[in-house]
C-alpha cells in the first residue's frame, strides 16, 4: 500500500473551544455503525445522555436549535442547530467524560480526510476547518504530501471501478499541475488559466479514448496553442470578467449550510457587478495580491490533491480541475467584496460548497455545460 499525507496530518489537534467556527455547529453528524453499536450497547452513567442524544435510526447525533451571534460580516444571528453533546462552553460532553476513543468516526477524523485509489491512500486536511486555514495561511506551511509504503493490499475487487492506467495519467497531469503552481515566475492567474485549458485537453484526449497521449500532453503545450483550437479567455494576468461574473450564480443556487452564505454570495454579485473588469477593485485582486499569492497557490494545490484524480471513478476530468482553479478565484472575489478576513472567506466558503454532495456535484453539471458550449472556443 501507498500512503500519501499532507504535512502535519497525524499532527493535527482540535482547538476545541476556541475554535471561531466549530464542526459541531450547523452539520448533521453521522454516526459509524460500531459507533452506533458502542453507544447501543453503553451500560455506564451516560448511558440516558446516549439515549437523548443520539438518533438510532437516522444513524446520527440530535441537534437543537440556537441564534448565534457571528464574529464576521455575515448576518448578525443566526438560526442554527448544534449536536446536543456540545455543551455551551464549546466542549463535547461525549469526549470529555468517556474519551476519544469513544468518537464516532466522523467526529474522530474531522478535518482529516481520505482519498482511495486502488493500492494508494491519499490522507488530506479539508479547508472548512478554521485551524486547517491558520496553518495554510503560514508562509512555511507547505500542502504537498510525503509518502511511505508496506506490503499490505486491499482487495482488487473494491476498485473494479478505478481504472488504473487511467490513474497513472491522471496522477502525472496532477503533478505538472502542482508543478506550474509552484512556479512563481509565473503569474498567478495565468498559471490558473494554463491548468485550466490543460485539463480542457486532456478531457478531449479522454473523451475521444485516446487516453494513451494524455501523459504526452503537458501544460507547455498548452502556451503554444495550435491553429484549431484558440481560448476565448486570453494567455494574460487578468480572468474574463463576464465568466467569472456570470459563475456566481451557481454559488447563489447552491444548498446553504447556513442562510446567510446565499445572502453574502448575493452581496458578493451585486459588488462585482458595480466594480468591471476596467476597476482598481478588479485589477487588485487578480494583480496586485502579490502578498498572498502563496496562499491562493496553496488552496487550489489543496483542491486538486482532494478532487482531480476522483475523475478516475467518473471521467470528468476538466470539472473536477476547474473545482480547483475557479474556487480559487472564487475565494479571491469573495474575499474582496465581502469584509471577511482571509482565513475566514476560506473556512466559510469550504463548509458551505465542499461538504454537500448536491453543492459538488452542481459544480460539475456547471462545468460539463461550460465544457458542452465550448467556452474555451471562440
Amino acid at each position: 500500500m501507498i500512503y500519501r499525507k499532507q504535512k502535519d496530518y497525524d499532527n493535527f489537534k482540535c482547538i476545541a473551544d476556541k475554535c471561531p467556527k466549530s464542526c459541531c455547529v450547523g452539520w448533521q453528524i453521522m454516526i459509524d455503525e460500531e459507533s452506533l453499536k458502542k453507544y447501543k450497547n453503553h451500560t455506564g452513567d451516560f448511558k440516558e445522555r446516549f439515549e437523548t442524544s443520539v438518533d438510532y435510526s437516522e444513524e446520527s447525533f440530535y441537534q437543537h436549535s440556537i441564534n448565534e451571534t457571528c464574529d464576521n460580516s455575515m448576518a448578525s444571528t443566526n438560526n442554527i442547530n448544534r449536536c446536543n453533546m456540545l455543551n455551551d462552553n464549546g466542549l463535547c460532553d461525549l469526549q470529555s467524560t468517556l474519551g476519544e476513543e469513544f468518537l464516532c468516526d466522523t467526529c474522530r477524523l474531522y478535518p482529516r480526510h481520505i482519498e482511495e485509489y486502488f493500492n494508494i491512500r491519499e490522507h488530506l486536511l479539508t479547508l472548512s476547518c478554521p485551524e486547517v486555514t491558520r496553518m495554510i495561511l503560514n508562509p512555511e506551511y507547505d500542502v504537498k504530501m510525503t509518502e511511505t509504503r508496506d506490503e499490505k493490499y486491499d482487495d482488487p475487487e473494491e476498485f473494479e471501478d478505478c481504472d488504473f492506467f487511467l490513474y497513472d495519467q491522471l496522477e502525472f497531469a496532477r503533478d505538472k499541475m502542482l508543478e506550474t503552481l509552484s512556479d512563481k515566475s509565473i503569474p498567478l492567474q495565468k498559471r490558473l488559466r494554463q491548468i485550466a485549458y490543460f485539463a480542457y485537453k486532456l478531457q478531449l484526449l479522454f473523451d475521444e479514448g485516446e487516453i494513451l497521449l494524455m501523459s504526452n500532453e503537458t501544460i507547455d503545450k498548452t502556451i503554444h496553442l495550435d491553429n484549431t483550437t484558440k481560448p476565448r479567455e486570453s494567455m494574460g494576468t487578468l480572468p474574463d470578467y463576464n465568466y467569472l461574473l456570470k459563475s456566481l450564480d451557481v454559488l447563489i443556487g447552491m444548498e446553504a449550510l447556513e442562510s446567510s452564505w446565499t445572502d453574502e454570495m448575493i452581496k458578493v454579485r451585486e459588488y462585482w457587478k458595480s466594480h468591471d473588469q476596467n476597476s482598481k477593485e478588479w485589477k487588485e485582486i487578480f494583480n496586485s495580491f502579490s502578498d498572498l499569492e502563496f496562499v491562493f497557490e496553496k488552496i487550489c494545490k489543496t483542491l486538486l490533491y482532494s478532487y482531480f484524480c476522483g475523475s478516475v471513478y467518473d471521467g470528468e476530468i476538466y470539472a473536477r480541475a476547474m473545482i480547483a482553479v475557479i474556487s480559487t478565484r472564487w475565494i479571491m472575489m469573495i474575499y474582496k467584496a465581502s469584509g471577511f478576513k482571509l482565513n475566514e472567506t476560506i473556512y466559510l466558503y469550504s463548509r458551505e460548497v465542499e461538504h454537500s454532495d448536491d453543492n459538488i456535484n452542481s459544480l460539475i453539471a456547471f462545468f460539463e455545460e461550460e465544457l458542452d458550449s465550448q467556452y474555451f472556443l471562440e
